[in-house]
């Protein structure tokens, strides 16, 4: 990737993660911005990548990259298990005038998951956190303005969920969520505990 593109990503063949120079800026990451606004921008893409060593595709890749099941049998299945729990948490969602397909994102949606949870652990480590700033800024760093017909192309092709759904889902997946804006049952962003999706 070239240094002016804003993009990360993980290549579980080389196990090789890269960060252009162009996404260390705002809202990613910025000296102006508080150490908890950096955890839930830049510090959660960081923990994505990492995070895409262990998803439902770099799981299949030992350390070296080679094509190598190096799980316990027990433990893969379980896995198996939440990685489901991860399809059906967005399968059927509307979006763009269609629907959202919960298997062709699983693999983007298990690293938001994982690096959020990554990012907001650390940030709690931190005497001054502030969670409003660090989930805020979570959902500012997916903002994006599309056309209809664009939205419906990614819709269908995109490995991502739409960034709306990125921005909106993930977070109710974590109690601390919930604690810091105040969700209760009856909210339209409640998530019942028992439907929450929790890997690592």
């Amino acid at each position: 990737m070239p240094g002016h593109l804003v993009n990360a990503c993980y290549d579980p063949s080389r196990n090789d993660i890269t960060f252009p120079a162009a996404i260390l800026q705002a809202p990613f990451y910025s000296l102006k911005q508080t150490d908890s606004e950096n955890f839930g921008g830049i510090g959660a893409v960081i923990a994505h990548e990492i995070t895409h060593g262990f998803d439902n595709n770099g799981a299949q890749f030992d350390e070296f990259g080679n094509l190598k099941n190096w799980w316990q049998d027990s433990d893969y299945k379980e896995f198996k298990r939440l990685t489901q729990a991860m399809i059906d948490e967005f399968n059927g969602r509307d979006f763009a005038g269609g629907k959202v397909n919960g298997k062709l994102i699983v693999s983007e949606n298990i690293a938001d998951l994982g690096g959020m949870a990554a990012a907001l652990a650390t940030a709690q480590q931190d005497e001054d956190v502030d969670l409003r700033a660090f989930f805020t800024n979570w959902g500012r760093i997916w903002r994006q303005k599309d056309r209809p017909e664009y939205a419906q192309l990614l819709l269908a092709s995109d490995v991502h969920a739409p960034n709306y759904l990125r921005a909106n889902v993930q977070p109710q997946n974590f109690d601390e969520w919930y604690a810091t804006f105040d969700v209760q049952p009856g909210d339209g962003m409640y998530l019942d505990p028992a439907r929450r999706v929790v890997i690592w």
